[in-house]
């Protein structure tokens, strides 16, 4: 039985009604608009919430688009949903990644950080993933997400891994 799994749009709405939820984008994609320093990122984090009263915040078919606070300094942001290759929530530590939208160099950042080479051009090959048989799998990696429950398996140096789940 194959699983479903929801869209960007779907994620972002249900995970923006538990509390803060970041988005990761790679901000030098087509129709990206950003402050200009951030414009080469490959990988941009940017934390939206309802509790942050932006009153344009817009989560539509095409992206998502919000005047955000850089530095104290507000700034209207575009975000296609092709420039978004996951999502975070600060409130549960769940995350989602969509491996078709990653940047090169997220991958390849991955790859050194935990010693492993990319499969195939462009594409991860996670620890435990399953990717002939086309299902998710979980893909450690660093960041402020959740930790798993004391019974769940521990990294190497003993301390408890993080998680996004990946998307084919």
């Amino acid at each position: 039985m194959e699983m479903l799994v929801p869209g960007k749009k779907e994620t972002l709405l249900a995970w923006l009604a538990r509390g803060v939820t970041m988005v990761h984008l790679d901000a030098r994609r087509p129709g990206v608009v950003v402050p200009p320093r951030y414009a080469g990122d490959a990988h941009l984090r940017l934390n939206l919430s309802y509790r942050y009263s932006i009153p344009d915040l817009t989560i539509g078919e095409d992206g998502v688009s919000a005047t955000l606070s850089f530095g104290g300094r507000p700034f209207h942001c575009v975000l296609p949903w092709q420039s978004i290759f996951g999502i975070t929530s600060q409130a549960s530590g769940d995350g989602q990644v969509w491996p078709e939208d990653l940047p090169v160099e997220v991958v390849q950042t991955f790859a050194e950080r935990h010693g492993q080479a990319p499969a195939e051009e462009g594409m991860p090959t996670p620890p435990g993933s399953t990717p002939a048989r086309g299902r998710p799998s979980l893909w450690p990696i660093e960041g402020d997400l959740k930790e798993e429950d004391p019974g769940e398996s521990k990294a190497e140096d003993g301390a408890p891994r993080r998680h996004l789940r990946l998307v084919r």
